[in-house]
């Protein structure tokens, strides 16, 4: 009979996959708007972690995350103005830089030391503007393996929300119980096939034979304990990028779909990839939504199909955890 897999401590049963505010989150890159909600010259306001942020556009395009509270009388600076590079308060035009830091003040005087919100290292990346929970990045935003963000054609759009930690719903890439008996998906690999390449990203390939669809197989890289990036290859290549984002005691999740840049293929060829691959992706998510909707997760009675959901969760459970902004929320 194989043998119970053996944690390397007690921490990670601990985990329980509910979200609350006031608990710091796993490092990394968080998406925080589509790029599409963010216009040159105009704030857009959202939810993030236990608070609210601004997202906007300097004048060079680039996009900036600054905590919305104005440390002045508690405006939303999301409902501000941009000028310049610096974004100002509506109510009595205090001026914010991307980092943070008081720019100006209307009256005379010394600006306060305390004039200043928390300014969200930021990338923009696969149509998504990402924020980091930390001070400094420790790692690059998600990427997909083999492919510049230029080799690729792509759509980003929000999905689902859920009521668990984002690291719960990407360890179902993990979960190869699920995969072998609740989707009959035929595939060879075995836990130690995981590579684990450094402390904040994972990569294996499935080679799958499924009941439904036939042979396929999924390059995957996964960043942190947010996103996953899969490439699903037949006789041509479609690629999924899932990411989950805290927001308060939910988690919003953004998807993308892409498409490597093909010039032997029409428009409309690469149009159709697209949306096979975003049709694969909603039902991804149906799975999602049936297994995640009402769950209460612990770690309970394990088996020996639980070891490659073991390692992952003793990885979640060691991951630097943040919270930056939680001072200006």
């Amino acid at each position: 009979m194989p043998e119970r897999p053996q944690p390397e401590g007690e921490d990670w049963r601990a985990l329980d996959a509910i979200l609350r505010p006031e608990d710091p989150q796993p490092e990394g890159w968080y998406a925080v708007a589509l790029s599409d909600d963010v216009t040159s010259g105009q704030a857009f306001g959202t939810d993030f972690l236990g608070g609210r942020v601004a997202v906007y556009r300097r004048q060079s395009g680039e996009a900036a995350v600054v905590s919305a509270r104005c440390p002045h009388m508690g405006a939303d600076l999301s409902l501000g103005d941009v000028v310049g590079d610096d974004l100002r308060c509506t109510y009595h035009h205090f001026c914010f830089r991307p980092d943070g830091s008081c720019s100006s003040i209307p009256s005379e005087g010394p600006i306060p030391s305390a004039a200043r919100v928390h300014g969200f290292p930021t990338a923009e990346r696969f149509g998504i503007v990402w924020a980091y929970n930390g001070d400094i990045p420790l790692f690059p935003p998600p990427t997909i393996r083999d492919y510049e963000e230029s080799d690729l054609l792509f759509r980003a759009r929000r999905t689902n929300v859920f009521e668990v930690a984002p690291w719960l719903s990407i360890g179902n890439t993990f979960d190869f119980m699920h995969l072998r008996y609740v989707h009959a998906l035929d595939f060879e690999i075995e836990p130690e096939d995981v590579r684990y390449v450094d402390d904040h990203h994972i990569e294996l390939e499935i080679p799958f034979v499924s009941p439904e669809t036939g042979a396929f197989e999924q390059r995957i890289r996964v960043t942190g304990t947010n996103a996953v990036s899969f490439q699903t290859v037949t006789d041509h290549t479609t690629i999924g990028l899932f990411t989950s984002t805290p927001v308060g005691t939910t988690a919003q999740t953004y998807y993308v779909a892409a498409v490597p840049k093909d010039p032997d293929a029409s428009p409309a060829e690469l149009e159709k990839r697209l949306a096979e691959q975003e049709t694969f992706g909603n039902d991804l998510l149906v799975d999602d939504a049936r297994t995640l909707t009402g769950i209460r997760f612990k770690v309970g009675s394990l088996v020996a199909g639980d070891t490659a959901m073991v390692k992952y969760m003793q990885w979640v459970s060691r991951f630097p955890t943040a919270a930056p902004g939680a001072a200006f929320f």
